[in-house]
């Protein structure tokens, strides 16, 4: 073969397979590029960790860095999850806040304004039953009054009453159903004039005269004195007796000692203290005037 000949086909054979080499090497990179970018993403069989991509599976050679499984030349592939989509958030205007508050207030202003309208109209009252606060006498429609003359003290008593008798010392007054009589005198102690009140009552009329209790609190107007309740057999004049039931009040002040005597047919089951008309017998004693 002539040496250019010679030359000419080893370096044709040199050229064509340089020529081969990068004919073929670009496409051999552009088909490892190729695979590289679409290899998929490889995990572990076993706890779904990722394998590197790429990464050798010759068996016994690889491992799975979170569990230590061996990965197999086989490697299982999942589809990455769709991005959950974030849920719009909504909000209210100042104005309809304003105006759901303004709606609140007008409708418990009108259950409130109903309910008590309710209530006045039905007029109802519940009685109250614990710690309630002290009951006061209930004054009389109308009253009248007497004026010693000798002392200065003042009595008054209801209208519906009846002067039976009086003078400068004390007067005697007609109730509904019994009798009052008050009387004034110069010093003496309430309790030694209350029993003196009680002992001097005639016998003939006053019959079976006994204690039934004493009074605590007793007084007349603004002054603390003594009293005490008893029952006796009234005679009339028929010569008729009635059960009656008398409270005795004295108390003293200023050298003056004043002595109430009440009288009531005795009404045990339904009165307190036997005494049918003991509040107004107790709010005459409260309005007592002092001179």
């Amino acid at each position: 073969m002539p040496s250019g000949c010679a030359d000419h086909g080893f370096l044709s054979l040199v050229w064509s397979g340089a020529v081969g080499e990068l004919e073929a090497g670009p496409a051999k990179t552009r088909a490892g590029i190729l695979m590289a970018t679409a290899a998929p993403a490889r995990y572990c069989g076993r706890c779904g960790a990722p394998l590197a991509p790429g990464a050798p599976l010759a068996p016994g050679a690889t491992y799975c860095g979170r569990c230590g499984t061996p990965a197999p030349q086989r490697a299982y592939t999942y589809a990455p999850p769709p991005p959950y989509p974030t849920p719009p958030q909504y909000k209210l205007a100042p104005a309809m806040i304003a105006g759901g508050l303004v709606l609140i207030l007008i409708v418990t202003a009108v259950v409130v304004g109903a309910f008590a309208a309710a209530q006045f109209a039905a007029g109802t009252h519940v009685p109250c039953t614990v710690n309630c606060s002290p009951k006061f006498v209930t004054p009389l429609p109308e009253e009248a009054s007497f004026r010693s003359t000798a002392y200065k003290f003042q009595v008054n008593y209801s209208s519906d009453w009846t002067v039976r008798d009086h003078d400068a010392y004390g007067v005697t007054l007609g109730t509904k159903l019994g009798s009052v009589v008050v009387t004034g005198s110069n010093g003496g102690r309430p309790d030694k004039v209350l029993e003196s009140a009680v002992s001097n009552l005639p016998s003939t009329k006053w019959q079976d005269v006994s204690l039934v209790t004493s009074l605590k609190g007793a007084h007349l107007g603004d002054q603390d004195g003594v009293g005490a309740i008893y029952s006796a057999s009234l005679v009339g004049s028929t010569q008729t007796a009635t059960k009656v039931r008398f409270a005795v009040i004295a108390a003293s002040r200023g050298g003056v000692t004043v002595v109430v005597f009440a009288v009531d047919p005795a009404d045990a089951k339904n009165s307190p203290n036997g005494i049918p008309e003991g509040q107004a017998f107790d709010y005459l004693c409260t309005e007592f005037i002092w001179g």
